[in-house]
């Protein structure tokens, strides 16, 4: 039995082999395995240090063997290009996290438990819609294409789930686009079933994975099955979710009377004119009609506490010829917007089998549903409801007689679900000992459904379903020989050739037809056929990958490492003329630490220097983009033509996208207690796809071209402290930070800069590409505060006028309107005033963590902290800018609290001094010159904040008062999750910004989750 030697109890899932012949630990510690006295046994796990026990002639039937935490980061077992290895012997950069790491808190996408634990990744939860997923960016965000909703389109790692690769950025569903259920299938996966992930970095670990691995590379890890009498773990949680503070809002007469106030005070037209203006609002005008008098809080109607729960019941067993595991999982979560929610299913299925030592065979089966409510939104923005929610209080509480729109947010039937199946086989065979063959195929299918449908009494009889669907498959198949070689003990050499094919498709249809026979039948066409349509979506696609290469690494007595590895690539998106991209690699390592110099050095207990360089690629754009596309063409001799495509032209040339890698890192464990490892590196990723315009003498519109670059360069640093270390008592305190800048590089035909427009809460933000500069940024009016008097206005010395907005307008700036700086000095503010401020993407990113353990109670907090970042209050900019509408039905938010510009006498000539937001009430000057327009860095503000992420209390009740009631192990917990953000932000909340940096409302709010787990084994 193999036991942790501090806690004294059972390490489950720890490798055990003889040099010949493998098995693993059971959940209760135990293990069997055929060796001869005298024989060496070596046991490794995760996060312990190797152990290596000497069989005795005479063993006894049971024997304990006590394993101490891993104080040597490098006696890590680690995945790099398709091979297990030892931190000792790695060449690369990766992390490893521990299933155990993930476990007593509810959630429904695991990568939220992951923020500030590994050093250069950034999770960014950009919603908090049960079921999405968050942002993730490893060193570095490396695009610059803006999808329709306003957000960078995502470069996520690409995931390895128990050897099947997942591709999130390929259709992927983050609740950012219209389409689609809304669900990651990453979302799918339980925390309760993960063993370890693994997350490598540079281009030694992932230039095999090639294609799709540019962005780096996450291996996810399932449980398994290993011990002969058969264990059932049942894990639960119930827990509950809350809203953020909600908002102040003015209500009731308050409200009527500051919108009047607005109309008669600061009108520049007549008085009769001011009264006209109100008569015609029943709102303001009708205060006696019991329907506008009301003090209606919306909020209250939308946002709500839910209790929510999930359950994981485990099954394994086996021994080392045969094992097996059964995870059966259901997750079920209330979303804090009402109509809202996510359910999961899964079953996971594992099987090993071993007859020998010379032949090995896995198979595995998944089954996931994941089923989502997204109440009238997409799942990261709920427009409906946070249009709804932010109705003047005025208005009569929803009902089927008042504000319809209201109460069709919140009953809206808009539900998507995924259902994803996983299948894969893995036979290992060695004829001859050192020589290993190996295949493994996977394949993948997955389908979204997704329905939109409102009823008829709330769509005024025009009742209407949108029905979307998708479906998408990956066949992977990879086949390999392993050589593995040492002679006289010291010279270690390995070596592998592959050839491996994949194969994947997707393609969606829709439909929608209006006004069926009644609210249960929805189909199969309505009323009005004619509005009835439907098809198949033009982002259909059928790829092909073929690649090959190998990999061959010599080890001197685990002193000097050397690592090479090639890879060719070719899919069916590279032009004819491209053939096949090549994908070099080249690591060392040199551990110092085992050099005569250090041999008596006690405080250092390792040291290592890694070094590598590589390039990974990732497939660019679409076979049309190659090749064309061929349309139905007009009909000629009562006969069908086929005509091209005149929107895309052809480009035969089109290559992938190339990233390469240079990577230098240093690991160190001192005084047995610290452990570091710094990494630097710098990564310049080739050939992005950009679609350029073409003249319009042209007969096409734009070219696919691979014309852009992007650098990301940076450095990370992991620091693990062991403060305490006790039989009864450990204490252990973590930390990493990152930084990173990213410059652009190229753009295309030689361009300088390229201006696109976006549009965020109503406003029309420019964003530029700007060569040596940050990727992306925003074009902003510079403020310098609020004009005190009309005297302070610039005057033009060449006509006697005072600075204006536009050209030709007559819209002359006076006192209370913002200071924009006129950056040519034409005195005239326009969009050449615009210049390019602020940093949407967090250049420091990092964590703290530390666990307590005493006796049976464990203590776990951990923290995050993303500095450097420049978000634009696109919030605050409309709770100004609504003063400026009186006869509006939208809320009115507080402003006292600001220092805004109010005037000192009648005409308005002069007032506050040193204001900093320009006059809220010049409701006739706000629809011309816009003071509170959202492009200017009056709103830019500070996005730094540190994220006090989850605290865990766990108490493991003693084994041996379980053992009376036939129970193995017992834990219970009690947790707290997205708790607080210590932040200047005047925002709500820093980190649910759009990856341009920008604060929209209409955003699904990030709930914080209480929570009590219990976890029992049987």
């Amino acid at each position: 039995m193999v036991k942790d030697a501090q806690l004294k109890q059972p390490v489950d899932g720890a490798t055990v082999t003889t040099g010949t012949s493998t098995t693993k630990t059971s959940d209760a510690g135990v293990f069997t395995i055929e060796a001869k006295p005298g024989a060496t046994i070596t046991i490794t796990h995760v996060g312990y240090a190797e152990k290596k026990w000497k069989v005795p002639a005479k063993p006894d039937e049971l024997v304990e063997i006590l394993m101490n935490s891993k104080d040597d980061p490098m006696e890590q077992v680690v995945v790099q290009s398709f091979k297990t290895v030892k931190k000792s012997t790695m060449t690369g950069a990766s992390t490893v996290i521990s299933g155990k790491d993930l476990q007593d808190r509810p959630v429904s996408n695991v990568m939220d438990l992951l923020q500030g634990r590994v050093a250069g990744l950034n999770i960014q939860n950009t919603t908090g819609s049960p079921g999405s997923m968050a942002t993730i960016n490893m060193r570095g965000v490396s695009t610059t294409n803006v999808s329709s909703s306003g957000n960078l389109t995502p470069t996520s790692p690409l995931f390895i789930i128990d050897g099947v690769p997942v591709d999130v950025n390929s259709n992927y569903q983050y609740g950012f686009e219209s389409g689609g259920a809304g669900i990651s299938p990453v979302s799918l996966i339980p925390p309760e079933d993960i063993e370890s992930m693994e997350f490598l970095k540079d281009a030694a670990t992932t230039s095999q994975y090639g294609s799709k691995a540019t962005y780096g590379v996450i291996v996810i890890t399932t449980k398994r099955g290993q011990s002969k009498v058969p264990i059932i773990q049942y894990s639960g949680s119930y827990f509950y979710t809350t809203p953020p503070k909600l908002r102040s809002v003015i209500g009731g007469q308050e409200e009527r009377r500051i919108r009047l106030n607005t109309i008669l005070n600061f009108d520049t037209a007549s008085r009769q004119s001011s009264l006209e203006y109100i008569n015609r609002s029943a709102l303001l005008s009708d205060s006696l009609n019991p329907y506008w008098n009301n003090s209606t809080d919306w909020q209250s109607y939308f946002y709500r506490t839910t209790s929510n729960h999930q359950h994981n019941i485990n099954v394994s067993g086996g021994d080392r010829r045969f094992n097996y595991k059964a995870n059966l999982n259901y997750y079920n979560q209330q979303g804090i917007v009402v109509n809202t929610g996510f359910q999961r299913y899964g079953l996971n299925l594992v099987g090993n089998y071993m007859p020998s030592d010379r032949f090995f065979m896995s198979m595995s089966l998944t089954q996931q549903l994941g089923y989502k409510q997204n109440a009238s939104g997409v799942g990261a923005y709920q427009t409906g409801i946070a249009n709804t929610a932010n109705t003047s209080s005025l208005y009569p509480p929803p009902s089927l007689f008042s504000n319809s729109e209201a109460l069709a947010s919140a009953t809206t039937k808009n539900s998507g679900k995924l259902n994803n199946t996983t299948g894969s086989l893995n036979v290992q065979y060695e004829p001859i000992k050192g020589i290993r063959f190996t295949n493994l195929l996977t394949y993948n299918y997955s389908s979204n459904a997704s329905d939109y449908f409102r009823s008829q009494y709330l769509a005024q009889d025009s009742a209407g379903l949108f029905s979307y669907n998708d479906r998408s498959y990956n066949l992977y198949n990879r086949s390999a020989v392993n050589f593995t070689k040492i002679v006289n003990d010291v010279h270690n050499f390995t070596a592998y050739a592959f050839n491996e094919i994949t194969k994947e498709g997707y393609r969606a249809h829709m439909i929608y037809f209006n006004q069926p026979a009644d609210d249960q039948i929805w189909g199969p066409i309505g009323n009005s056929f004619t509005r009835t349509a439907g098809g198949t979506y033009s982002n259909i696609s059928e790829g092909r990958i073929h690649a090959y290469g190998g990999d061959f690494a010599y080890n001197f007595a685990e002193k000097y490492i050397i690592d090479l590895s090639y890879r060719l690539d070719n899919t069916s998106t590279n032009g004819p003329t491209r053939g096949y991209t090549k994908s070099p690699a080249v690591s060392g390592r040199w551990n110092f630490y085992k050099e005569k110099l250090f041999k008596n050095a006690s405080w250092l207990n390792s040291g290592a220097i890694r070094a590598s360089w590589g390039k990974n690629i990732k497939p660019n754009g679409t076979i049309f983009d190659v090749y064309g596309k061929y349309l139905n063409g007009p009909r000629y001799n009562n006969g069908q033509t086929v005509v091209i495509d005149f929107e895309t032209l052809p480009n035969v040339e089109f290559a992938p996208e190339v990233a390469a890698t240079t990577n230098i890192g240093l690991d160190l464990a001192l005084f047995n207690k610290l452990n570091i490892t710094a990494d630097a590196y710098y990564k310049a990723i080739d050939n992005q796809l950009v679609e350029s315009p073409l003249s319009n003498t042209n007969g096409f519109q734009r070219v696919a071209l691979n014309a852009q670059s992007i650098v990301n360069r940076g450095i990370e640093l992991a620091a693990t402290l062991q403060l305490v270390q006790k039989d009864d008592f450990r204490w252990s305190v973590s930390a990493n930070g990152a930084y990173n800048e990213a410059t652009l590089a190229k753009l295309p035909s030689g361009t300088r800069s390229i201006i696109k427009y976006t549009t965020d809460a109503n406003s029309s933000i420019p964003v530029i590409n700007k060569l040596g500069t940050i990727p992306t940024t925003n074009l902003l009016y510079v403020n310098r505060g609020v004009y005190a008097n009309t005297s302070d206005v610039p005057v033009n010395p060449a006509t006697g006028l005072r600075l204006q907005y536009g050209s030709g307008q007559g819209l002359f700036f006076q006192a209370g309107d913002p200071i924009w700086v006129d950056v040519n000095g034409d005195y005239i503010i326009d969009d050449n005033d615009l210049v390019p401020v602020g940093n949407p993407t967090p250049k420091l990113t990092g964590g703290f963590n530390t666990q307590i353990t005493y006796k049976g109670f464990t203590l776990n907090v951990n923290t995050s902290l993303f500095a450097y970042r420049d978000i634009l209050n696109l919030v605050l900019a409309n709770q100004f800018a609504n003063y400026g509408k009186p006869t509006d039905i939208t809320a009115l938010i507080p402003i006292n609290g600001y220092n805004y510009w109010q005037p000192a006498n009648a005409d308005r000539s002069s007032g506050t001094v040193g204001a900093i937001y320009p006059n809220p009430y010049d409701f006739r000057r706000a629809s011309a010159l816009g003071p509170f327009r959202a492009n200017q860095t009056l709103f830019l503000e500070n996005g730094t904040y540190f994220k006090l992420g989850s605290v865990v209390l766990a108490y493991n009740i003693d084994r041996n008062f379980l053992r009376n009631y036939g129970i193995t192990s017992c834990r219970l917990s009690l947790s707290g999750n997205n708790l607080y953000n210590f932040t200047k932000y005047s925002g709500v909340n820093p980190e649910q910004v759009s990856t341009l940096g920008r604060d929209i409302s209409g955003g699904y709010p990030l709930a914080k989750t209480y929570s009590f787990s219990v976890s029992i084994q049987f």
